[in-house]
């Protein structure tokens, strides 16, 4: 099989690109460096020991990528533009960036005949109130642009599926951390917005603490919960996902564990990685964090068998291996 990956260069890009690779495939990498990296993929290659083929290229031009797109089998689409707070900020750039980036392509792929297509969707599609834990038909009401975006994205490839044949599945990633085993590759930003990055970057000084942002919810510590999933595994969810587009139409998967962590359980399971404490002041609630977030995974577990591998403690190992590693990122 000849795969495409749109940034694959990037954090999740990377590690599906290290999968594909040791599974036997061919891969071509499109990106354009906004995010991505390209010694993510210098590493991925030498990690498989075989090599891809990389365009730097924005997904946008289509002359370039109807190249790239010669002779591939399947499109894993994961290039976008990702932050809940830019979106927000800013939401023409999204609506220009994730919308348009996934027209080009469509109009791509139709010119190549490429009709399979692997789509990086969200969590951030159900609407704050839905009922925990989330399925797949559960209400979307996207909170943030970022959101809408890709419930949009997704509006699109159904319509491709039914009147154009498309084969097409929509993971609904939940909250993705870690990296990978060998420390090689991993997330490279370094800004604090996320818990797992925030935690770490206190352990390692450059932060003075980690703020718990509301320790009176209704849970059993008192602070949030949400559906980590280690990396390596949603790498692997993809590749399983081929399985449920041998035919035309499309299908939507969460892509999480069914099992939730609090907040002073991550910043607990980082304390044993690092082999000393957090340092952790308490704050009040941060307006908009929903109390409890994780999957109803089920239905992903049945169509395709995936079951994740990985738990709490080998996330938070392998994200401590590669931060303490690579203290730079990509540099």
């Amino acid at each position: 099989m000849r795969a495409l990956i749109t940034g694959g260069a990037g954090y999740i890009g990377s590690h599906l690109l290290l999968t594909l690779l040791e599974a036997g495939h061919d891969v071509v990498v499109v990106d354009d460096f906004s995010n991505g990296h390209a010694e993510a993929v210098r590493r991925a290659q030498a990690l498989a020991g075989r090599r891809c083929d990389l365009h730097e290229a924005d997904i946008a031009d289509e002359a370039r990528m109807r190249k790239a797109l010669e002779g591939v089998d399947v499109v894993f689409h994961l290039a976008a533009f990702k932050s809940v707070d830019e979106s927000v900020a800013r939401p023409a750039r999204y609506f220009r960036n994730n919308l348009g980036g996934l027209a080009a392509l469509i109009h791509a792929m139709e010119a190549q005949g490429v009709r399979r297509i692997v789509y990086s969707s969200t969590a951030a599609v159900y609407s704050p109130t839905a009922e925990i834990p989330l399925a797949e038909d559960a209400p979307t009401a996207p909170a943030s642009p970022y959101g809408w975006t890709k419930l949009q994205g997704e509006s699109m490839l159904e319509t491709m599926a039914r009147h154009a044949g498309w084969s097409a599945v929509s993971l609904r990633y939940f909250n993705p951390v870690g990296a990978h085993p060998s420390g090689r590759i991993g997330e490279h930003g370094r800004k604090p917005a996320n818990l797992f990055p925030r935690v770490l970057m206190a352990l390692t000084g450059d932060l003075p603490a980690v703020t718990i942002f509301g320790t009176d919810y209704d849970t059993d510590d008192g602070t949030c919960l949400r559906d980590y999933i280690h990396v390596c595994d949603l790498a692997r969810a993809h590749v399983l996902a081929l399985a449920a587009i041998e035919r035309p139409g499309h299908a939507v998967y969460n892509v999480g564990t069914g099992r939730p962590y609090s907040v002073r359980e991550v910043i607990a399971a980082c304390g044993r990685a690092a082999g000393r404490p957090v340092p952790v002041v308490e704050g009040p609630r941060r307006a908009g964090d929903m109390p409890v977030c994780v999957a109803d995974p089920r239905r992903f577990r049945e169509a395709t068998g995936f079951a994740a591998e990985h738990d709490l403690d080998d996330m938070v190992a392998s994200a401590w291996r590669w931060w303490r590693g690579n203290p730079g990122g990509y540099g």
